[in-house]
């Protein structure tokens, strides 16, 4: 996919930033204006412009709090409006997330706002790179609206229980908002962590990963959990983030105290004990979520999604190439991500939302049996195939299960294996 975010503001129709999809050439302002001004000249003829799509390119809309517009134009690509508009939500949930809301709507300089911006561009670019993935975008929760959270499995002997040593640290703090994130995945979280919406968590998350420096102390605003005294008036968080070793950060969201020495002082003792178990996510190329023991279940599986819709988390598993496999990491995380999007929303229902409903056409017998109308009912099952691979998607109470596997798999087996691991996984209790 190739194609443009486009951000104006809404009453003047001045660009304020456009970022790119792909390998395409910047786009022109004039163009820029000319897409907002089809959305102005609808809205003055009483027409809601909602999306456009040609035979090759998509264009949506989106405005918030009659501020600022979103806009999406890109080859269509088989993504949905559906899908389309989460992207434009969770980029202005960034917006907010950096400036705050306040900030955002009652600000009257447009090249202030375009300053402050600024600084959120590099969440967004990973955000726009879930249309277009590699090797590299090792996460889903862009694209559920959950946190990505790491394969819960007791561990070895060897290793550590990552979320023991979060509680133990976060008690000796004081603090009730805490994360462990190693390669933007998350290993450890508070329980008050988890009443943080699903955007916001995997946000967090984002903004996190790409910090560089071994301390950081800022302000952030949730979009969803911050305490209000009006409609805009966030109050901000005080949002603390340590480097612990290479790739592995600790997370914190508190108020004024502690201090940051009184935090370091702790910190410190946890590198000392675990550095060593810590290392494992040294290296970002082999990430922990590509690691499962849940391989032995099929040897025709290529990965797995799978989500939580009640408690707003994913996990997935990317296994390694073998040497007749037509795909790599990058073609399994790009067909995961289209298989989930071309399924969720319009045949599984996204997050907690009401499922969609399919409506059978009436069966009319022979003369004189009784007449069955037309029934109604949701789907629990999805299926994809191709010459290179074949993808089985179930729903089961709470979880959706995404399953890549082999072409070579007949289809009953592999309706059973996907069955078998997501009866594997629930009782595992990989989410805990």
């Amino acid at each position: 996919m190739t194609g443009y975010l486009i951000c104006i503001c809404f009453e003047s129709g001045v660009p304020i930033f456009a970022r790119k999809i792909g390998d395409v050439s910047p786009i022109s302002w004039p163009l820029a204006a000319s897409l907002n001004g089809l959305k102005v000249f609808g809205k003055a003829n009483r027409v809601e412009l909602i999306s456009s799509i040609t035979e090759s390119s998509r264009v949506v809309w989106k405005d918030f709090h009659d501020r600022l517009a979103l806009i999406f134009a890109g080859t269509d690509d088989s993504i949905t409006d559906f899908h389309v508009e989460h992207v434009l939500v969770n980029v202005f949930s960034v917006l907010v997330l950096s400036v705050g809301l306040d900030e955002i709507v009652r600000t009257k300089s447009v090249d202030k706002l375009k300053k402050e911006f600024r600084m959120c561009y590099p969440v967004i670019d990973l955000i726009l790179q879930g249309l277009k993935p590699n090797d590299r975008t090792l996460y889903f929760g862009d694209l559920t609206g959950c946190a990505d959270v790491a394969l819960q499995m007791d561990p070895p002997n060897n290793q550590v229980n990552f979320q023991t040593v979060l509680d133990n640290l976060m008690e000796s703090i004081g603090f009730n908002y805490g994360c462990l994130i190693a390669n933007g995945i998350l290993i450890g979280c508070t329980e008050d962590w988890w009443t943080l919406s699903g955007t916001e968590m995997c946000l967090i998350t984002f903004t996190a990963s790409l910090i560089s420096d071994p301390v950081t102390d800022a302000a952030i605003f949730l979009p969803s959990s911050s305490p209000n005294a009006s409609l805009t008036e966030f109050l901000a968080y005080r949002f603390v983030t340590f480097k612990v070793v290479e790739n592995v950060r600790l997370c914190v969201l508190c108020g004024q105290e502690p201090t940051l020495p009184t935090i370091e002082k702790e910190i410190a003792k946890l590198k000392k004990n675990f550095s060593e178990q810590l290392s494992l996510f040294q290296n970002r190329l082999t990430p922990f979520c590509r690691y499962s023991r849940f391989f032995n279940i099929g040897k025709s599986i290529s990965g797995f999604l799978l989500v939580c819709l009640d408690r707003r988390r994913c996990t997935f598993s990317v296994f390694p190439e073998r040497s007749n496999e037509q795909m790599n990491t990058g073609h399994k995380l790009d067909l995961l991500r289209t298989f989930y999007r071309n399924t969720v929303g319009s045949i599984f229902p996204w997050s907690c939302a009401a499922p969609p409903m399919f409506v059978s056409p009436p069966i009319h017998l022979h003369h004189g049996s009784k007449h069955v109308g037309p029934t109604v009912h949701k789907a629990s099952e999805a299926y994809w195939t191709s010459e290179y691979h074949k993808c089985h998607a179930m729903t089961f109470a709470i979880f959706q299960l995404f399953v890549i596997y082999e072409p070579d798999i007949p289809m009953l087996l592999m309706r059973q294996t996907t069955r078998k691991l997501l009866q594997e996984l629930v009782k595992e209790k990989v989410m805990r």
